[in-house]
Protein backbone atom coordinates (compact mmCIF):
# COMPACT_ATOMS: atom_id res chain seq x y z
CA UNK A 1 0.00 0.00 0.00
CA UNK A 2 2.90 2.59 1.18
CA UNK A 3 5.00 1.69 -2.10
CA UNK A 4 1.55 2.47 -4.34
CA UNK A 5 0.95 5.52 -2.45
CA UNK A 6 4.63 6.76 -3.02
CA UNK A 7 3.97 5.87 -7.13
CA UNK A 8 0.91 7.88 -7.06
CA UNK A 9 2.79 10.50 -5.52
CA UNK A 10 5.71 10.82 -7.55
CA UNK A 11 3.34 10.94 -10.42
CA UNK A 12 1.51 13.52 -9.05
CA UNK A 13 4.63 15.43 -8.39
CA UNK A 14 5.82 15.21 -11.75
CA UNK A 15 2.63 15.95 -13.31
CA UNK A 16 3.13 19.26 -11.37
CA UNK A 17 6.32 20.24 -11.54
CA UNK A 18 4.97 19.78 -16.08
CA UNK A 19 2.09 22.32 -14.93
CA UNK A 20 4.54 25.15 -13.32
CA UNK A 21 7.41 24.66 -16.23
CA UNK A 22 5.08 24.00 -19.50
CA UNK A 23 2.24 25.75 -20.74
CA UNK A 24 0.35 23.92 -23.61
CA UNK A 25 -1.61 26.92 -25.43
CA UNK A 26 -0.02 27.01 -28.88
CA UNK A 27 -1.83 25.16 -32.02
CA UNK A 28 0.77 23.41 -34.74
CA UNK A 29 -0.15 25.93 -37.25
CA UNK A 30 0.98 28.64 -35.51
CA UNK A 31 4.73 26.86 -34.26
CA UNK A 32 5.83 27.65 -38.21
CA UNK A 33 10.23 27.62 -37.02
CA UNK A 34 9.83 26.71 -33.48
CA UNK A 35 11.06 23.79 -30.86
CA UNK A 36 8.19 22.35 -29.92
CA UNK A 37 6.83 19.81 -26.62
CA UNK A 38 4.05 17.51 -27.44
CA UNK A 39 1.88 17.25 -24.31
CA UNK A 40 2.33 13.38 -23.04
CA UNK A 41 1.70 10.44 -23.85
CA UNK A 42 0.67 7.29 -22.36
CA UNK A 43 3.72 6.69 -21.00
CA UNK A 44 4.12 9.92 -19.35
CA UNK A 45 7.09 11.34 -21.48
CA UNK A 46 7.56 14.32 -23.17
CA UNK A 47 8.67 14.57 -26.74
CA UNK A 48 10.00 17.63 -28.21
CA UNK A 49 10.43 18.38 -31.99
CA UNK A 50 11.09 21.02 -34.52
CA UNK A 51 7.88 22.64 -36.63
CA UNK A 52 9.37 23.84 -40.55
CA UNK A 53 8.60 23.94 -43.66
CA UNK A 54 9.60 21.04 -45.70
CA UNK A 55 10.06 20.64 -49.36
CA UNK A 56 6.93 20.55 -50.68
CA UNK A 57 5.59 23.23 -47.67
CA UNK A 58 4.11 20.99 -46.03
CA UNK A 59 3.79 21.83 -41.89
CA UNK A 60 5.90 19.02 -41.01
CA UNK A 61 7.02 18.28 -37.14
CA UNK A 62 10.38 16.85 -36.91
CA UNK A 63 10.69 14.43 -33.49
CA UNK A 64 14.37 15.62 -31.87
CA UNK A 65 14.29 13.28 -28.79
CA UNK A 66 12.80 12.86 -25.42
CA UNK A 67 12.76 14.02 -21.87
CA UNK A 68 12.42 13.84 -18.34
CA UNK A 69 11.64 17.07 -15.80
CA UNK A 70 12.77 17.42 -12.54
CA UNK A 71 12.59 20.23 -9.36
CA UNK A 72 13.34 23.04 -10.43
CA UNK A 73 12.32 23.06 -13.59
CA UNK A 74 15.53 21.08 -15.37
CA UNK A 75 15.15 19.53 -18.62
CA UNK A 76 17.00 16.29 -18.78
CA UNK A 77 16.76 14.82 -22.83
CA UNK A 78 17.68 11.57 -24.71
CA UNK A 79 18.23 12.44 -28.49
CA UNK A 80 16.31 10.53 -30.95
CA UNK A 81 18.21 7.75 -32.78
CA UNK A 82 16.68 7.62 -35.70
CA UNK A 83 14.52 10.52 -37.82
CA UNK A 84 10.80 10.81 -37.38
CA UNK A 85 9.10 12.96 -39.42
CA UNK A 86 5.32 13.78 -39.41
CA UNK A 87 3.06 16.00 -42.21
CA UNK A 88 0.54 18.09 -39.57
CA UNK A 89 -3.40 18.12 -40.52
CA UNK A 90 -5.59 20.63 -39.05
CA UNK A 91 -6.12 19.65 -35.54
CA UNK A 92 -6.82 21.17 -32.50
CA UNK A 93 -3.78 19.43 -30.36
CA UNK A 94 -1.89 22.57 -28.34
CA UNK A 95 1.86 22.38 -27.94
CA UNK A 96 4.46 24.23 -25.95
CA UNK A 97 6.43 26.54 -27.28
CA UNK A 98 10.19 25.82 -25.56
CA UNK A 99 11.55 29.25 -24.60
CA UNK A 100 15.33 30.17 -25.88
CA UNK A 101 17.15 29.55 -22.07
CA UNK A 102 16.18 26.25 -22.75
CA UNK A 103 18.31 25.51 -26.03
CA UNK A 104 20.91 24.59 -24.13
CA UNK A 105 19.40 22.26 -21.80
CA UNK A 106 18.04 20.02 -24.52
CA UNK A 107 21.15 20.47 -26.76
CA UNK A 108 19.62 21.61 -29.96
CA UNK A 109 20.39 24.86 -32.15
CA UNK A 110 17.92 27.65 -32.63
CA UNK A 111 17.47 26.57 -36.00
CA UNK A 112 18.42 22.87 -36.83
CA UNK A 113 20.17 21.79 -39.99
CA UNK A 114 17.63 20.38 -41.52
CA UNK A 115 15.58 23.33 -41.97
CA UNK A 116 16.13 26.65 -43.39
CA UNK A 117 14.42 29.05 -41.21
CA UNK A 118 11.50 30.60 -43.50
CA UNK A 119 12.28 34.12 -44.78
CA UNK A 120 10.16 37.00 -45.30
CA UNK A 121 9.55 36.46 -48.95
CA UNK A 122 6.34 36.21 -51.56
CA UNK A 123 6.29 32.43 -51.35
CA UNK A 124 6.63 32.23 -47.48
CA UNK A 125 3.68 35.00 -47.08
CA UNK A 126 1.09 32.90 -49.67
CA UNK A 127 2.57 29.21 -48.21
CA UNK A 128 1.42 30.81 -44.37
CA UNK A 129 -1.50 32.05 -46.02
CA UNK A 130 -2.57 28.67 -47.71
CA UNK A 131 -1.58 26.93 -43.89
CA UNK A 132 -3.60 29.31 -41.93
CA UNK A 133 -6.78 28.66 -43.98
CA UNK A 134 -6.48 25.09 -44.30
CA UNK A 135 -6.14 25.05 -40.35
CA UNK A 136 -9.49 27.51 -39.68
CA UNK A 137 -7.74 30.50 -38.97
CA UNK A 138 -8.76 32.92 -41.87
CA UNK A 139 -7.99 36.14 -40.14
CA UNK A 140 -4.02 35.14 -40.33
CA UNK A 141 -4.54 34.37 -43.58
CA UNK A 142 -6.02 37.28 -44.95
CA UNK A 143 -2.95 39.26 -42.97
CA UNK A 144 -0.59 37.00 -45.17
CA UNK A 145 -2.53 36.87 -47.96
CA UNK A 146 -2.86 41.05 -48.65
CA UNK A 147 1.18 41.47 -48.15
CA UNK A 148 0.94 38.83 -51.39
CA UNK A 149 -1.10 41.26 -52.95
CA UNK A 150 0.62 43.93 -52.42
CA UNK A 151 3.62 42.54 -53.91
CA UNK A 152 2.32 40.94 -56.58
CA UNK A 153 -1.48 40.91 -57.66
CA UNK A 154 -1.42 38.05 -60.16
CA UNK A 155 0.47 35.32 -57.92
CA UNK A 156 -0.67 31.72 -58.98
CA UNK A 157 -3.34 30.82 -56.69
CA UNK A 158 -3.98 33.71 -54.60
CA UNK A 159 -7.67 35.34 -56.08
CA UNK A 160 -8.81 31.26 -54.53
CA UNK A 161 -7.06 31.90 -51.17
CA UNK A 162 -8.60 35.75 -50.47
CA UNK A 163 -12.04 34.22 -51.82
CA UNK A 164 -11.86 31.67 -49.18
CA UNK A 165 -10.26 33.84 -46.23
CA UNK A 166 -13.20 36.01 -46.86
CA UNK A 167 -16.56 33.49 -47.10
CA UNK A 168 -14.39 32.03 -43.69
CA UNK A 169 -14.57 35.51 -42.65
CA UNK A 170 -18.10 36.52 -42.89
CA UNK A 171 -17.26 39.08 -45.73
CA UNK A 172 -19.11 37.65 -48.85
CA UNK A 173 -19.12 41.02 -50.96
CA UNK A 174 -15.78 40.91 -50.85
CA UNK A 175 -15.50 37.21 -51.57
CA UNK A 176 -17.91 37.72 -55.05
CA UNK A 177 -15.84 40.78 -55.78
CA UNK A 178 -12.49 38.11 -56.46
CA UNK A 179 -15.30 34.94 -57.71
CA UNK A 180 -16.95 36.83 -60.70
CA UNK A 181 -13.92 37.36 -62.50
CA UNK A 182 -12.57 34.65 -61.70
CA UNK A 183 -15.37 32.43 -62.58
CA UNK A 184 -15.35 33.69 -65.71
CA UNK A 185 -11.70 33.36 -66.28
CA UNK A 186 -11.80 29.85 -65.47
CA UNK A 187 -15.20 28.60 -66.22
CA UNK A 188 -15.47 24.90 -65.00
CA UNK A 189 -12.94 25.28 -61.90
CA UNK A 190 -15.49 23.42 -59.42
CA UNK A 191 -13.86 25.07 -56.46
CA UNK A 192 -14.92 28.58 -57.89
CA UNK A 193 -18.12 27.11 -58.30
CA UNK A 194 -18.08 25.95 -54.59
CA UNK A 195 -17.19 29.03 -52.76
CA UNK A 196 -19.35 31.15 -55.27
CA UNK A 197 -22.37 29.33 -54.10
CA UNK A 198 -21.54 29.78 -50.74
CA UNK A 199 -21.30 33.54 -51.19
CA UNK A 200 -24.04 33.85 -52.57
CA UNK A 201 -26.45 31.64 -50.66
CA UNK A 202 -25.28 34.02 -47.51
CA UNK A 203 -25.92 36.73 -49.40
CA UNK A 204 -29.42 35.34 -50.18
CA UNK A 205 -29.60 35.91 -53.76
CA UNK A 206 -31.20 32.50 -54.63
CA UNK A 207 -31.91 33.45 -58.30
CA UNK A 208 -27.94 33.67 -59.15
CA UNK A 209 -27.39 30.54 -56.82
CA UNK A 210 -29.69 28.12 -58.80
CA UNK A 211 -27.89 29.48 -61.85
CA UNK A 212 -24.30 28.52 -61.06
CA UNK A 213 -25.17 26.03 -59.33
CA UNK A 214 -27.22 24.55 -62.88
CA UNK A 215 -24.10 25.75 -64.77
CA UNK A 216 -21.86 24.02 -62.35
CA UNK A 217 -23.44 20.73 -63.09
CA UNK A 218 -23.33 20.83 -66.18
CA UNK A 219 -19.46 21.91 -66.85
CA UNK A 220 -17.42 20.61 -63.77
CA UNK A 221 -15.83 17.32 -64.03
CA UNK A 222 -15.28 17.61 -60.61
CA UNK A 223 -18.30 16.40 -58.82
CA UNK A 224 -17.17 16.48 -55.42
CA UNK A 225 -18.82 19.80 -54.28
CA UNK A 226 -22.33 19.09 -56.21
CA UNK A 227 -23.47 17.56 -52.70
CA UNK A 228 -22.14 20.97 -50.61
CA UNK A 229 -23.51 23.04 -53.27
CA UNK A 230 -26.79 21.90 -53.72
CA UNK A 231 -27.35 21.71 -49.74
CA UNK A 232 -26.80 25.15 -49.44
CA UNK A 233 -28.82 26.29 -52.32
CA UNK A 234 -31.61 23.93 -50.85
CA UNK A 235 -31.38 25.92 -47.54
CA UNK A 236 -31.99 28.90 -48.52
CA UNK A 237 -34.65 27.86 -50.15
CA UNK A 238 -36.03 26.78 -47.25
CA UNK A 239 -35.03 30.00 -45.07
CA UNK A 240 -36.79 31.86 -48.12
CA UNK A 241 -39.80 29.77 -47.87
CA UNK A 242 -39.76 28.85 -51.93
CA UNK A 243 -41.64 25.89 -52.28
CA UNK A 244 -40.89 25.71 -55.90
CA UNK A 245 -37.02 26.29 -55.64
CA UNK A 246 -37.10 23.56 -52.66
CA UNK A 247 -39.35 21.04 -54.26
CA UNK A 248 -37.07 21.54 -57.71
CA UNK A 249 -33.66 20.73 -55.77
CA UNK A 250 -34.96 18.46 -52.94
CA UNK A 251 -34.38 15.39 -54.95
CA UNK A 252 -30.90 16.17 -56.19
CA UNK A 253 -29.44 17.42 -52.94
CA UNK A 254 -30.82 13.83 -51.77
CA UNK A 255 -28.86 12.17 -54.88
CA UNK A 256 -25.45 14.03 -54.71
CA UNK A 257 -25.23 13.61 -50.99
CA UNK A 258 -26.00 10.18 -50.80
CA UNK A 259 -24.11 8.40 -48.12
CA UNK A 260 -23.30 11.74 -46.42
CA UNK A 261 -25.67 11.27 -43.39
CA UNK A 262 -25.06 14.66 -41.75
CA UNK A 263 -26.25 16.22 -44.58
CA UNK A 264 -29.60 14.14 -45.44
CA UNK A 265 -30.14 14.27 -42.04
CA UNK A 266 -30.64 18.20 -42.88
CA UNK A 267 -32.50 17.57 -45.93
CA UNK A 268 -34.93 15.41 -44.13
CA UNK A 269 -35.82 17.97 -41.65
CA UNK A 270 -35.98 20.62 -43.93
CA UNK A 271 -38.33 18.81 -45.47
CA UNK A 272 -40.46 17.60 -42.98
CA UNK A 273 -40.67 21.18 -42.17
CA UNK A 274 -41.60 22.61 -45.51
CA UNK A 275 -44.26 19.75 -45.52
CA UNK A 276 -45.93 21.11 -42.74
CA UNK A 277 -46.11 24.61 -43.85
CA UNK A 278 -47.73 23.83 -47.41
Amino acid sequence: MKKLFLIAFLFFANLTFAQKCLTFDTRFVDCLDKWVILPQDENEIFTYGYVFLDEEFNLTFQEEGIFDIEDGCDFFSTKSKKVVRTKLEPSDVLVSVISEDKFFELQIAETPKYSKKSKENIEIYFQRGYLYNKWGESQKALEMLIKVQEINPKFAGLDKEMAFAYNSLAMYDKALEILYPLREKRSKDAYIYRELIFALTKTGKLKEAVYNLKHSILVCKDIQYHGENCLNVLFLAFVEDDQKVFSQWLKKAKTWNRGNKKALGMIKKMETEMTLKV
